[in-house]
């Protein structure tokens, strides 16, 4: 619109212009300012006419979100009614999926387990650094090379005589989903909100325990059937990642440890007197050792081990190749009064599923760092 105004100004002008060359009698100049006045009307025509067509796309734009929001808030009303046991229409019903578990509920519609998805995504989280693989099925099994056994590619056009000893190892990972849900009980003064606020209280409280149970089973499959290696030093850090590690999975290593953890290496320096952790180009709030990023979780989710002498946890290596969780992808809410009923309370069980298995258990190296003395 700006634009246009300012182009009608100048119009203005010109056409003021073109009259004053007329009234003094330069009709051959007053007739180029005239077609100066004529091709700009023309402009201003255009765009006008493509400002209308702009405005006109914002509107459908907005019609259409507020159709999409409308769409979530009906979902969402539809869903907080059906958990809160409310008898629904057969368009209501259309919207609201059963959960296929004998314990019943409802799974949760895809834009409410979105919200849960975000809320998740303010913790950290173990998930985003290991393999993730949807599943459609309560059990089944993963086939995985390990690295330690890993062969070549076979050239089919050659004699291929020996094959088999060329064949690759194979292990086979199998999987079977649990339920694991958080109970929260719900007054029935608020499960009564016909906004359904009570399910951003729901997905809050469910969000934490997710990421802390998520995590807990991540690093219970990290430890599994591994021999922790002591490190004191500079040196015996690096030969963790130099010796230890095989080179071909480095570029996608990372550190994981706790705060205690952390707080020994931020005190390292090298023969410089220079930090060892150093910023992470990629992400500035991070910390890189030797290059590789170094994620820390909380001391109650990895603990240190020890009370005189503390030994803190530390992992590195290919975590997307080592541990492998299966996710069922899939969120249920059930709500029940029987459990509180004598505080005139409902409880609401919100259940994920999932399970965690340790996949290639080469693909990193469990070490301990001795911290004791040392303040986080």
């Amino acid at each position: 619109m700006k634009k246009i105004d300012e182009m009608k100004q100048s119009l203005e002008a010109l056409k003021g212009e073109a009259r004053s060359l007329n009234e003094a009698g330069k009709v051959e100049d007053a007739e180029t300012k005239l077609a100066e006045v004529r091709s700009l009307q023309k402009q201003i025509d255009i765009q006008t006419e493509l400002d209308k067509e702009e405005q006109r796309e914002v509107e459908i734009k907005m019609e259409k979100r507020e159709i999409k929001t409308e769409s979530k808030l009906e979902i969402r009303s539809v869903f907080a009614k059906a958990i809160k046991g409310k008898a629904l229409t057969e368009e209501e019903r259309a919207l609201v999926q059963s959960s296929v578990n004998t314990d019943g509920g409802y799974l949760v519609p895809k834009d409410i387990a979105t919200e849960i998805n975000e809320l998740k995504r303010q913790y950290k989280s173990a998930k985003a650094l290991v393999g993730v693989i949807p599943t459609s099925t309560e059990s089944g099994s993963f086939v995985v090379e390990d690295l330690s056994t890993m062969t070549d590619l076979v050239n089919f056009d050659e004699d291929n005589t020996g094959l088999n000893e060329q064949q690759p190892k194979f292990s086979n990972v199998e999987y079977k989903i649990a339920n694991y849900g958080a109970i929260t009980p719900i007054s029935k003064s608020f499960l009564q909100d016909e906004t359904a606020n009570f399910l951003t209280y729901l997905n809050g409280n469910f969000s934490k325990k997710a990421i802390r149970t998520e995590n807990k089973k991540i690093f219970e499959a990290l430890k599994l059937g591994k021999t922790a290696k002591a490190v004191a030093d500079i040196k015996g850090l690096k030969g963790l990642v130099n010796k230890d590690l095989d080179p071909a999975i480095r570029e996608a290593s990372v550190f994981i440890t706790n705060q205690d953890g952390f707080a020994y290496l931020d005190e390292l320096e090298d023969g410089n007197n220079r930090p060892l952790l150093q910023p992470d180009p990629t992400q500035p709030t991070n910390k890189t050792l030797f290059g590789l990023p170094v994620h820390v979780f909380s001391n109650a989710e990895l603990p240190t081990a020890g009370t005189t002498t503390k030994k803190a946890p530390l992992y590195v290596g290919s975590m997307v190749d080592a541990i492998k969780f299966f996710d069922r992808g899939v969120y249920e809410v059930a709500i029940s009064e029987h459990a509180g009923f004598t505080k005139n309370q409902n409880v609401a069980r919100c259940v994920e599923r999932f399970d965690v298995k340790q996949a290639d258990k080469d693909a990193y190296v469990y070490a301990t760092i001795d911290v004791t003395g040392v303040s986080a």
